[in-house]
């Protein structure tokens, strides 16, 4: 079952990538918007990580999965780097 913050809307998201001609559904850590908006939402979801925690997760990821990062995979590849940190 995909992780909760993979179920709330990203229209936004979608909308902006296929504006700019990109595929939905892979995360671009090269993209600053795309960081944000994903730091955005597990801030919502894990209100007291750090936003400090949550980047360098997202850091983390970019380096440990090679591009193009599928976002579910990329997502649950965040989350569990920082909650397996205590």
């Amino acid at each position: 079952m995909p992780h909760p913050v993979l179920l709330e809307e990203w229209t936004a998201y979608d909308n902006r990538k296929m504006k700019e001609e990109r595929d939905k559904s892979k995360f671009a850590c090269s993209e600053r918007w795309e960081v944000e908006y994903l730091s955005d939402k597990l801030q919502k979801h894990y209100p007291l990580k750090t936003r400090q925690a949550i980047m360098q997760a997202i850091t983390h990821c970019c380096s440990k999965i090679s591009a193009p990062h599928a976002r579910e995979r990329f997502v649950e590849c965040v989350v569990t780097h920082f909650v397996s940190e205590v």
